[in-house]
């Protein structure tokens, strides 16, 4: 993948101010963090369950739904850009962009006013940001205008989780998000883990305190999660949304 050129960040970024508006100086490298892998959980992870249906839904837009090689690609809450190698060969340009550090962030700014000229992006990826965000309705219509014509928003959030994060406003329905998405085109909304996998992943997050044991838990969990899920499939309680909506 080509790393984003300082010249090409200044061609989109605008001059108007935002909050925090600016190039980071410093962070850590793509691929640290949490041990849990988000592009290639196991079945043995915690969070198997809310990580794996993201990462499959992820890859198959990207690798059937985005056409051509020469992608400029915005990762908007990007964290650690755990996404990043599934846009290897596919793109000219990656930017990160979060509120702040540690990230792997190329910018540092709020997705209510993102720093960015109209048209300048052919995706925004947003995952796991929406339910953080004190005003999502403006961090959608910000996606949209910065995405060029037939864009592609591939964004993630929670149905059902616990509270986590310095700020947790919003859990979201399928009916809620394509509300909020009202200024897209095409919206395409999968569900991502039904009843029975909401129910053993919670199960997952109150095995924490075990001392011992809880990698075999987890994945017993997670068995019993996906086994269910096919078996018995509702979807009155969902895990996940991932929205692919088009510009």
């Amino acid at each position: 993948m080509r790393k984003f050129l300082p010249e090409v960040l200044s061609q989109a970024m605008t001059s108007r101010p935002t909050e925090g508006g600016s190039p980071a100086r410093n962070g850590p490298a793509i691929g640290e963090g949490p041990s849990e892998n988000r592009l290639h959980p196991t079945i043995r992870d915690r969070n198997y369950l809310h990580l794996a249906p993201i990462a499959h839904v992820i890859e198959a837009t990207v690798r059937t739904r985005l056409a051509g090689n020469g992608l400029r690609v915005l990762d908007l809450g990007c964290g650690l850009k755990p996404y990043a190698p599934l846009f290897d060969g596919r793109c000219v340009s990656y930017v990160g962009i979060d509120v702040g550090l540690p990230s792997s962030a190329d910018v540092l700014s709020a997705g209510q006013q993102l720093p960015f000229h109209d048209a300048s992006f052919d995706v925004v990826l947003c995952t796991q940001v929406l339910e953080h965000d004190p005003h999502p309705d403006w961090t959608v219509r910000e996606a949209h205008r910065v995405l060029a014509s037939e864009g592609t928003l591939i964004l993630s959030t929670h149905g059902v989780w616990f509270k986590h994060g310095k700020a947790d406003y919003w859990r979201w329905t399928d009916d809620g998000l394509r509300k909020i998405l009202q200024p897209f085109r095409i919206v395409d909304i999968h569900n991502c883990g039904g009843q029975y996998a909401a129910l053993f992943q919670i199960l997952n997050l109150y095995a924490d305190p075990l001392p011992v044991g809880r990698r075999f838990l987890y994945l017993l969990n997670n068995v019993f999660g996906l086994a269910l899920d096919r078996l018995l499939p509702a979807e009155n309680l969902i895990v996940n949304y991932v929205v692919v909506a088009q510009k």
